[in-house]
Order: structure tokens, then sequence, then C-alpha cells
């Protein structure tokens, strides 16, 4: 505080004594800027004719003389350094190698300050042999180039030094007061602030660091009755912060503990999980295959119906066909019987012809030798009479023998046609059979699909369970990490030894087997059974093991 105060008393002097310094400069840079402009206006005479230029250079050295500034007067040189005009020393003289007391060459300093275009300064410092004391002296010098002349002057300052030592002791005065009050105050505020510590600020200073550095095993030393101070805070917040941080150290090892074992359940559900997948798998995949069996079934179904059919249709027409042979053969045995009826009109006008032949070779024989050719007549007709006779039995038999023949293939034809009928009956029948068996295999068909869409949900389920399961394991795996990561953070406290709770050993999940999976088999009605749930762990505590002396 001080310090400060004097570095402030400093710069407000430092500073009152610039601006001294910048007001006597600039009323110096007006002197000069007045007798520069009082040589330009002769210059500019000089230009118009009106005078020559040693005149014009006469008269401004007149003028320029006359001009002062506060006591101050202005003097002139030229570029080798000698005087133009002097109030106190001859024009003309060579002040080149003019050196003060100190050996500074001071026109060479102020030639070489007034180089610049719009001049320059710069303080001098020498004895005063009147007032036998050193004097500063603030120098201002500018040139006249066109004439190469350089005008000067200068300003004591030394007031301005006296005033700023003057204003330094004024204000280091005032700040030596100040101070004294600031340092009674900040005293009494010093000992409210250590009463309020507990103690000594470093010592708070030091027990906050090592706090601060995860050393909480070093318990405070506190004032007697001291139940308000900060060190009092910081103890209570030192004791509470090894509670918790013991309490967070078991916790995450209840956590690490539990997501080992909730970790190794479900790689278990996930190993039966990708067990069932596989089976709804090959399931699916027989499922898939017996649909197409049972689709093919009921095609070949529906194609024996449509045969069935096509053979019926061809047995009724079969029988029709049938029906008209036995008619047709009837009428053959109602043709034949009358073949058989005109055969016997035919042998009796054969016995007729016959008996007429006999009669009349009788008749010839009686008349001689007149009824000779008669009786030739005779014979031959009942030679033909004989033979019609022989020709009609022997159609009779033929015909008989047709006859028989012709019931013989119409009772077949009956047999048939009966045969015929059963079988379009039993057509019939297997065709109503086999269009049940194809309307029955048509509803497997779409009851196996319903099946196939069912069991093809069931795999993606458990395929969308297997993922949640991983995704399950990954956010086990990443509570772990952060659980490790926990006691990690936890473990840079150091602690003091406690005593360590109890806590209630976990148990492990079981693990169930599962049968191999078998292809179309139909799915088991036991459950696998749960893994045993791990017993409910006991509150955190601090551990006392030989580990705990750096938590």
């Amino acid at each position: 505080m001080w310090l400060g105060m004097m570095m402030v008393v400093g710069w407000a002097a430092f500073d009152r004594k610039e601006v001294l310094i910048h007001e006597r400069t600039a009323g110096l840079a007006r002197l000069i800027t007045s007798a520069h402009e009082l040589i330009d206006s002769y210059r500019a005479q000089v230009a118009a004719g009106e005078l020559t230029r040693e005149q014009a250079q006469q008269q401004a050295i007149r003028n320029v003389g006359a001009l002062t500034f506060d006591g101050s007067y202005i003097y002139i040189f030229d570029d080798a350094i000698h005087l133009v005009w002097h109030p106190t020393r001859e024009a003309g003289k060579d002040m080149s190698n003019f050196q003060d007391d100190n050996g500074l060459y001071f026109y060479r300093e102020l030639r070489n300050v007034g180089q610049a275009p719009e001049g320059g300064t710069f303080i001098y410092n020498s004895y005063d042999k009147s007032s036998e004391q050193d004097v500063s002296r603030l120098n201002y010098v500018q040139r006249v180039p066109e004439w190469g002349w350089y005008l000067a002057t200068n300003v004591y300052i030394t007031d301005i030094n006296a005033a700023f030592w003057s204003g330094m002791l004024k204000l280091g005065g005032v700040s030596l007061a100040i101070c004294l009050l600031l340092t009674g105050i900040m005293s009494w505020i010093i000992r409210g602030v250590t009463t309020s510590l507990g103690g000594d600020p470093r010592e708070a200073r030091t027990v906050v660091q090592r706090i601060a550095s995860g050393d909480l095993s070093q318990p405070l030393t506190l004032k007697r009755k001291d139940q308000s101070s900060l060190l009092y805070a910081i103890e209570g917040m030192r004791t509470r912060l090894v509670d918790v941080m013991g309490n967070v150290r078991q916790a995450s090892r209840d956590i690490d503990t539990g997501t080992d074992q909730l970790n190794q359940g479900n790689q278990d559900l996930s190993a039966r999980t990708e067990q069932q997948s596989a089976s709804i798998e090959e399931t699916a995949a027989s499922m898939e295959e017996l649909t197409q069996t049972v689709r093919q079934n009921s095609d070949n179904a529906r194609q024996a119906s449509e045969l069935a059919g096509e053979v019926s249709q061809t047995a009724r027409d079969g029988g029709k066909v049938m029906t008209r042979v036995v008619e047709t053969m009837e009428e053959i045995t109602t043709s034949s019987q009358k073949v058989t009826d005109i055969i016997g009109l035919i042998d009796s006008i054969s016995f007729q012809t016959n008996i007429l032949a006999l009669n009349a070779s009788v008749e010839a024989a009686r008349a001689g030798e007149q009824g000779r050719g008669f009786a030739v007549v005779a014979n031959e007709v009942r030679s033909l009479a004989s033979r019609s006779a022989n020709a009609s039995q022997d159609i009779r038999t033929l015909l008989e023998t047709s006859h028989g023949h012709v019931n013989q293939g119409a009772e077949a034809v009956r047999e048939a046609r009966d045969t015929i009928s059963q079988v379009i009956e039993s057509t019939e029948r297997m065709t109503s059979l086999i269009h049940e068996i194809s309307v029955a295999s048509q509803e497997q068909s779409e009851g196996i699909e319903q099946v196939n869409v069912a069991v093809n949900q069931m795999e993606q389920v458990t395929q969308q369970n297997a993922s949640l399961v991983e995704e399950g394991s990954s956010a086990t795996e990443l509570l772990r990490q952060q659980a490790s990561a926990l006691e990690s953070e936890v473990a840079w406290f150091t602690l003091a030894e406690v005593p360590e709770r109890s806590k209630a050993p976990a148990v492990a999940p079981t693990r169930r087997t599962m049968p191999a999976p078998q292809k179309v088999s139909a799915p088991a009605n036991s459950a696998p059974t749960p893994a045993a749930k791990s017993g409910k762990v006991a509150e955190p505590a601090l551990a006392d093991e030989d580990d705990w002396t750096t938590f």
C-alpha cells in the first residue's frame, strides 16, 4: 500500500511537471513562430524587390531582437555556428567550439536539434555563477533554411523543478496521513479477518492447497470453542469429503461388480438369443419348404380333381356307349330270332318241297317212260330241297351259336355298363374327396403361410432382441468404464484409514445350457431358467484395507 501511494504521488508530481514544461515549450514555440513569420515577411519584400537581402536581414534582426517571452529573448546563428545576433555577445563570433562546464558543445547541439523541419527542444543544465546554484533551461531552436539562420531561445525551468519538489512534499504529507489512516483501518479489518479465518491466513492457504492437491488425511487444529471460523468450515468440508469419497469409492466398486454380473448375464442372454435366432431361422427355412410342399400338393390335388372329373366324364360317355351297345345287342337278338323264324319257314318249305318232289317221283314212276323227265326234275327238286334243308339247318346252328354269343356279349356289355356305373360313382366320390383335399390343402397352405409370416416376425423380433442385448452390453461396458474412471478420479484423494463397512456378497447369475437347434422342431414349452438376482448391496462404506491409505 505504501509503495502504491508513493507511486501515485510520484506520478501526480511528474504529470504536473510535464504539464508545466509543455506550457513553457508552447510559449517558446509561439515566440519562435512569430520570429519566423516576421522573417518570412521580410523575405517576401526581398522577393518583391522592395528591399535588398542585406536590408531585410538588418531590419529582421532588429525586430526579432525586440521579441521576448517571460524574460526570454531570441538569438540567431548561422550554419557555420557564427552569431548573427545576440543581446550580450558580438555578432560574427564563432561559437562552434563553445563548451560548458560539463564539456557539452552547446551550439552544436542546438544546430543538431534545429535540423528538424518543425524545430526542436532540449533541456540544458548549467551552473549559474550569479546565484551560485545549478539551473535548468528549456531551449527551443528552429532553422530558417532560405537564409541559413537558426532562431533559438530558452527559458528557465528551475522554478518548475522547485514546484515539482514542493508538490511532491505536499502530496507526500497527504499520502502519509491517508496511509496511516488506511493502516489503522486495515489493521482492524485484518484482525477481524483473522478471527473469521480462525488462524493465520497462511495456515488456511496451506490447508486449502493440501485439500486441493487431494490430501484429506490430515485433520486441522482449531482454536478452542471455534465453531464459526473459515478453518472450522474447511475442517467440516474435509470430513464430509472423506465420507463422500469413501462412499463414492465403495459405490464405484459395487457398480463395477454389478456391471460385471450384468455383462455376464447379457453375454449368456446374447448366446441364448443367438441360438434361438438360429433355431428360428432353421424353422423358417423348414416352414418355407413345407409351404412349398403343401402348395405343390394343393396344385397336384387340384390337377387330380380335374383329371378325376375328366375320367368321370369319360366313364359317363362310356356308360352311354355301353347302353347303346346293349340296345344294339338286344336288337341283334331280336333280328336273330326273326331270322330263326324265317329259317324255320324255309325248313317247312323245304320239307313240303321234298314231299312234293317225292310225290312227283312216285307219280313219274307210275307214268313210266312218259314220266321219266318229270321224275328227273322231281329228283332235282328233292335234291335242292334237301340241300336247302341242310343249309337252313346249318344257318340255324350258326344263328343259335351267334344268338348265344350275342346273349353272352349283351350280358358282358350289361356287366360292363354296371361296372362303368360303379366306376362313375367311385370317380365322382373320388373327385369330391380330391376337391375336399385340394380345398384343405389350400387352407393348410394359407395357414402355413401365416405361420411362416409369424416365424419370420419372431426371427425379426429375436434379431432385434439380440441387437438390444448387444446395446445393453455396450451400455453396461460403458457404465463399467465410467465407474472405473470415477474410481480412478476418486483415488486421487488421500484418505485416512477408516473401518470398512460390511457389504452383502453379490450372487453371480446362473447359466443354463440351451439345447442345440433342430430343423423343423416344435418350440419348447419351458423357458430357460432366468439368472438369479444378485443380493441387495449394503450401504456404501469406507473400507479398511491396506491399499486405502491412498484413495
